[in-house]
């Protein structure tokens, strides 16, 4: 018996190798007959569909294996020669064939009656050729990309390609919108784009000392058609349905040459959106944001509790809440002055109308009581934007140039708040309840501009540039609270506070800053960067509260206690030196900086004066080992310093909030960060293989955390205070392949995240261990003309720990799992299902369930070389949309379930105004002609 089971496997390899034949040729030079090295090679059925693509070596030689016998063709491409496309009969285990490629200078007429390549690599750019991913009839550019093998397109519309995120996206070579990715992949029609290239760009200072520095971005080029480059090309669509839904899009293009024109618009009640929108907000005399200045420092400032920020995030059916958008914008960009004058410019404008309900569960985990708020809120947020944008690089000569980027951005916000709370501790006992009206109107109007003059010195990689920016926001706020709130004791009496005021805020913000560099080379790929810059903020913030005066019937008694005004001067400089090299394969940037930054705010209203002063040291180091074109290794260290805010350094309490009471304090440390990555990734698009891991890992000195002091009846007072101990780890994995015989490729990969975090609660410190892990797998199927199929799952495993209270320890999960299917019928009939369903456990009663969303597409075109689509879709057809989100910090562990857009369906017609049509797939004829 054991005889003939190893018979068995020892037969069953050769068996399984006599069903399936090898490939072996090399490709030559029609006339020199010299072998050409890296040429792309692709096989295919007789019906043009893709069966497997490869490269040839540096000797010309190339190999497919584990092919069925049978009628293929094979097809190549290189540059500067013709491409070949030849047929070939495989009815041996072993065929050996060479291919002679004819170069362009000696081709006469050449006439190819089929599709290009799927994909071509020029040295360090991939290639896709758009024919061969098909897609719907009014798809845009996003639909396109997700089919194409190792591209991903999350949510929110960033892209990553073979893991790897996309920082820049450019038509035909130049910036949308001002590198607005959304502008690009949400509203340019797929059908437009000819090419999707992609490649790493270089940085702007790589660019101009000519020594690499590690520091490229990802970037994608789309291409777009020849017959796109003097004519006028996009698409009208409108659609109305039940409960009067709505969506409108216009998008027209009009190029000739360098010269772009671009008309965006588009308006609609079903949370659709296709640009990005800025917050330029500013209530705290500082800037709204973080923001990295000169070589590793980082400003953190409050974002405060009146950001009255964008509301909306463009999710579609996972919007917290329904929006109604109306958006529009144009786009211009030329070449002057024989290409010395490039010019870019556009604006963008935006009202958006968001309608927001929540109930939410917030257990505290604090150590000497537990209990557990309630809130419901019902929010009516209203924004609009408008956002100028414009870029001019001028060259004076080849060693010179100066560019100049001004932005100016307006935005106008009202908010309309109606809340009811209560907290019960555990026995059901109340501890309080109260409700509050809230009603808020501001606008906020921003200045910025950019100044970058470059100079190249006599010696290559000898530069000198300056850097230039100043920067003025002034916003204003008017709102208006009612606020009723009862503490009850143990004895079950009630205390009443009752809040009924009116407040105006103003604020505005100047900042200057300034930055020189100069460039040493030191031999042909090293070169030394000596660097300085000087930056100041200054900042004014004044805000002025009444209460309601019941004898006069009026907001005119003035709060003290809720109004100030104060100043604040940040002012920061520093130096250092980098030096850079990169000799064969290996990049390598390594410096510091020293760092001088000084803090100062004035409280006029209490005649308070706070000043703080840091002196950091700064080390740097990046390592990049470029093993291939399509493989590298990536080692970073990086230091950083993360400044107290003014509103965590005022020692004046924010009572807003008569329940949460919160103080500064005026003796904090400056934060001081470290971080090491760690990235690696290999690919072979040729394959359809890539694999990347990344691991990341960061730990914080002086960690500012909250110090929270929570009393019996569930209100609280907060301050700030520096602790060590913060730490943080994250990994990602992902890999893809194709599956043989198969027109399909598998994704699988996952994340794990680890945060230790500190906070004190009731003077105890608390330590929070949050750990997450998710692995994921996707399968995509795609077979031209006939079906494409996606399947995707996912897991998502969230723990979290407290020191000083085990009892709330937690752990929840979700898991995702969706099919999306389209079907492309006879009669120009296409139609789509995308199924999704998601299931939620571990939560707090009442938010664990699962949730299936169904949509469902069919559409028809029709017209003159199929100009016009007829389209029907149902949103949520089992109308089962619920918003669920959960996260834990403060101290408590919040449960939200949120409203979401349910079922609706839409009667749509897109009219396409390029003569093509909505359509542009199946077999080209290329022709070329050449003069001998």
């Amino acid at each position: 018996m054991r005889a003939f089971i190893l018979s068995i496997i020892i037969l069953l390899p050769t068996s399984a190798m006599a069903q399936s034949s090898i490939i072996h040729g090399r490709v030559y030079d029609s006339i020199a007959k010299q072998p050409l090295a890296y040429t792309t090679l692709n096989l295919l059925h007789t019906d043009s569909t893709l069966v497997t693509f490869s490269r040839a070596d540096e000797q010309g030689y190339f190999s497919f294996t584990g092919i069925r016998q049978g009628s293929y063709l094979i097809s190549t491409s290189y540059v500067g020669y013709v491409p070949l496309w030849q047929e070939i009969i495989i009815d041996d285990t072993l065929i050996n064939i060479n291919l002679y490629m004819q170069e362009l200078l000696h081709a006469d007429t050449v006439v190819v009656h089929t599709k290009r390549p799927p994909v071509v690599i020029n040295k360090d750019t991939i290639e896709f050729n758009t024919e061969n991913f098909k897609t719907m009839p009014n798809a845009v550019v996003e639909d396109m990309l997700k089919r194409m093998p190792g591209v991903t397109v999350e949510d929110d519309g960033s892209i990553t390609v073979n893991g790897e995120k996309i920082k820049r996206l450019l038509v035909n070579g130049k910036e949308f919108f001002t590198g607005d990715v959304k502008a690009a992949t949400k509203n340019l029609p797929a059908d437009a784009v000819d090419k999707v290239q992609v490649y790493n760009r270089q940085s702007d200072q790589s660019q101009f000392t000519g020594i690499d520095d590690g520091n490229s971005e990802k970037t994608i080029n789309l291409k777009l058609k020849k017959d796109k480059d003097h004519a006028l090309f996009g698409k009208l669509m409108a659609g109305a349905g039940n409960k009067e839904h709505y969506d409108a899009q216009a998008n027209i293009n009009k190029l000739n040459g360098d010269e772009q024109l671009s008309l965006l618009g588009m308006s609609n009640d079903i949370n659709k959106q296709g640009f990005e929108i800025t917050d330029v907000l500013n209530f705290t005399g500082e800037l709204s944001k973080g923001v990295r200045n000169g070589r590793g420092m980082v400003i953190k400032t409050s974002k405060g509790q009146d950001n009255d920020g964008l509301p909306v995030t463009g999710l579609g059916q996972k919007q917290q809440g329904v929006a109604t958008t109306t958006a529009g914008g144009i786009n211009y960009n030329n070449l002057w002055n024989e290409g010395k004058t490039d010019w870019s410019s556009n604006y963008m404008g935006s009202n958006i109308r968001l309608i927001t309900s929540k109930e939410v569960e917030a257990q505290s985990v604090t150590p000497s009581n537990l209990f557990t708020n309630y809130q419901t809120e019902e929010v009516v947020t209203g924004n609009t934007q408008h956002r100028v944008n414009l870029s001019v690089d001028q060259k004076f000569d080849s060693s010179s140039s100066l560019k100049i980027t001004p932005v100016v951005t307006f935005q106008q916000t009202n908010k309309q708040t109606n809340a009811a709370y209560s907290a019960l501790d555990n026995s059901g006992s109340k501890l309080n309840e109260g409700f509050s009206n809230t009603n808020t109107g501001a606008d906020a109007f921003n200045i910025s501009n950019t100044l970058l003059f470059r100079k190249q010195l006599n010696k290559p990689g000898r530069t000198f540039s300056v850097n230039a920016v100043i920067t003025y926001n002034n916003s204003s706020l008017h709102g208006d609270i009612v606020s009723e709130n009862k503490l009850y004791k143990p004895d079950g009496i009630a205390t009443d506070s009752l809040v009924n005021q009116q407040y105006d805020k103003d604020a505005n913000t100047i900042n200057i800053g300034s930055n020189i560099t100069y460039t040493e080379p030191v031999g042909k790929r090293s070169l030394f960067e000596f660097s300085g810059y000087f930056n100041t903020n200054m900042g004014n913030s004044r805000k002025q509260t009444h209460d309601f005066n019941n004898s006069s019937d009026k907001y005119d008694a003035f709060n003290s206690a809720l109004s100030n005004d104060f100043k604040n001067n940040y002012t920061y400089t520093g130096g250092g030196v980098n030096f850079r090299t990169n000799p064969g394969k290996l990049n390598i940037t390594a410096g510091t900086q020293l760092q001088s930054a000084n803090l100062k705010t004035i409280d006029n209203t209490h005649q308070q004066t706070t000043q703080r002063n840091f002196t950091d040291l700064l080390p740097s180091v990046i390592l990049q080992y470029n093993i291939s074109n399509i493989k590298n290794l990536r080692f970073e260290y990086s230091t950083s310093t993360i400044q107290p805010s003014t509103t965590q350094l005022q020692p004046v309490a924010d009572v807003s909030d008569p329940l949460h009471i919160i103080t500064g304090n005026p003796n904090l440390k400056r934060e001081y960060q470290q971080q090491i990555s760690i990235h690696f990734f290999a690919g072979n698009p040729l394959m359809r293989k890539s694999l990347l891991g990344l691991l990341n890992f960061s730990t914080v000195n002086n960690a500012i955390v909250n110090a929270d002091n929570i009393m019996e009846n569930a209100t609280s007072t907060r301050t700030y205070t520096n602790a060590n101990g913060v730490y943080s780890l994250a990994g990602h994995f992902v890999y893809g392949f194709p599956v043989k015989k198969s027109a399909s490729r598998i994704e699988t990969g996952a994340f794990i995240k680890f945060n230790n975090d500190i906070s004190f609660i009731n003077a105890q410190r608390n330590v929070i261990r949050d750990f997450s892990v998710g692995p994921n797998i996707s399968y995509h199927f795609d077979k031209d003309d006939i079906i494409n199929i996606d399947v995707s799952a996912k897991a998502t495993i969230n723990s979290t720990k407290y020191s000083a209270q085990r009892a709330a320890n937690a752990m929840y999960y979700q898991q995702v799992y969706g099919i999306n299917i389209i079907n492309y019928l006879p009669g120009n009939i296409h139609l789509q299902n995308d199924f999704n369903y998601n299931i939620y456990t571990g939560r707090s009663d009442g938010f664990n369930t699962g949730i299936a969303l169904w949509n469902v597409t069919i559409g028809k075109s029709f017209l003159k070389n199929n100009r016009g689509e007829l389209k029907f879709s149902v949103q949520d057809l089992l109308n089962n949309n619920t918003g669920i989100n959960r996260y834990t910090n403060n101290g408590f562990i919040t449960d939200e379930r949120y409203n979401a857009l349910k079922r609706y369906f839409l009667i749509s017609f897109t009219f396409s105004l390029n003569k093509s049509g909505l359509k542009n797939n199946g077999p080209r004829a290329v022709i070329r002609n050449f003069n001998n």
